[in-house]
């Protein structure tokens, strides 16, 4: 039995690791950079690698595209089963206050050095593999590869590949709004947003910049700002203080100042609309900011692939990890789906070399 692993990203390289834990041996994996390099910079350089939960629907929740896809995946390796694996391989874990999962030792670099040092003898030849006529004389591929180069290779073998677009990534406003001041950060109900240059970043923006990822520019994003009823007390109370330091109570004064006709105008002048007013933030976004891109939604049509992440077209072809038309929201939730999916892939590829 021999298997060719095309990228040696986190879901390649799980599944090399996962075909070698299950007796196969005969493993090559084609890589055209530094293997892991992706892993470095999640979570901030000390790798978010997955999330709590324990609820298979409840968690699939966390994914846009690809939520009942990932039942089945997950109820063959879920979050338990991953802290364990990483485990056995010399990598322990803890759990934030948050439920977010990373490595003891807080680094991904760490991480991505015994993720390596467990495959052993598998072989990481330095190759881009631009045609699968290249993989002769393996018995499976496992198409692992980043986006650039793995819809290609999809296509090659007859695969439909949903339109990609940017997901979790910062959005860009139109410059008709007002200027909000660039670094500052705005704590809503619903989560946290920074102002960029030209636009608006953070978990929250990146949740709706996922949701949104099919959606026509330009669109709206509406969020709650202020209680006019806890605004309407502050400003009785106060009507010789100017309105620009009432509301600096609830937002950043820089931000007050940005979205506010006048200022300084004093409390006891200020009408009931205005106060009303401030109980939403309105964006109008005109397009992604694609520097700050996290996540690609869209990728391999899942109804080409069955629940061991096995082509209905090829099966001889295994498409894992990012390269299907599945993304998750920020907290582990994307690295989850590669490590389920590589998993799964090695489960029957152990299944079918015993037949």
């Amino acid at each position: 039995m021999k298997i060719a692993i095309i990228g040696a990203g986190p879901a390649g390289v799980y599944c090399a690791l996962a075909l070698k834990n299950s007796g196969i041996k005969n493993i090559d994996i084609f890589e055209k950079s530094a293997p892991l390099k992706t892993l470095l910079p999640t979570g901030g350089g000390r790798c978010n690698l997955t999330h709590a939960g324990d609820n298979i629907k409840d968690f699939a929740k966390n994914y846009p595209r690809g939520e009942k896809f990932l039942y089945s995946l997950f109820s063959k390796h879920f979050v338990k089963d991953t802290l364990e694996f990483f485990k056995n391989i010399g990598i322990d874990t803890y759990m934030q206050q948050d439920y977010r999962y990373f490595p003891a030792s807080n680094s991904a670099s760490d991480m991505r050095n015994k993720m390596l040092k467990a495959l052993g003898n598998i072989n990481i030849i330095e190759k881009n593999i631009t045609t699968l006529k290249e993989l002769k004389g393996y018995d499976f591929i496992v198409l692992a590869a980043g986006s650039r180069g793995g819809y290609g290779l999809a296509r090659e073998a007859g695969h439909n590949i949903i339109p990609p677009k940017p997901a979790l990534c910062g959005l860009k406003l139109s410059q008709d709004q007002p200027g909000y001041p660039q670094g500052v950060v705005l704590n809503t109900p619903e989560g946290e947003v920074l102002f960029t240059k030209g636009g608006i970043s953070g978990p929250l923006v990146y949740k709706i910049s996922s949701l949104n990822a099919y959606k026509d520019f330009p669109y709206e994003i509406k969020l709650p700002l202020i209680d006019p009823e806890i605004l309407t007390i502050e400003v009785k109370n106060n009507p010789r203080k100017s309105f620009l330091n009432t509301v600096s109570k609830f937002i950043p004064k820089s931000l007050a100042g940005a979205i506010l006709s006048n200022p300084e105008k004093q409390c006891a002048n200020v009408s009931k609309k205005e106060i009303a007013a401030l109980s939403n933030i309105t964006f109008k976004v005109i397009s992604p900011d694609n520097k700050g891109e996290i996540v690609t939604a869209g990728g391999v049509d899942l109804k080409e692939i069955d629940n061991f992440c096995r082509s209905k077209i090829n099966p001889k072809l295994f498409i894992i990890g990012e390269l299907m038309d599945i993304d998750g929201f920020c907290g582990g939730y994307n690295l989850q789906n590669c490590w389920s999916s590589a998993y799964c892939a090695a489960l029957k590829i152990r299944e079918l070399s015993d037949t």
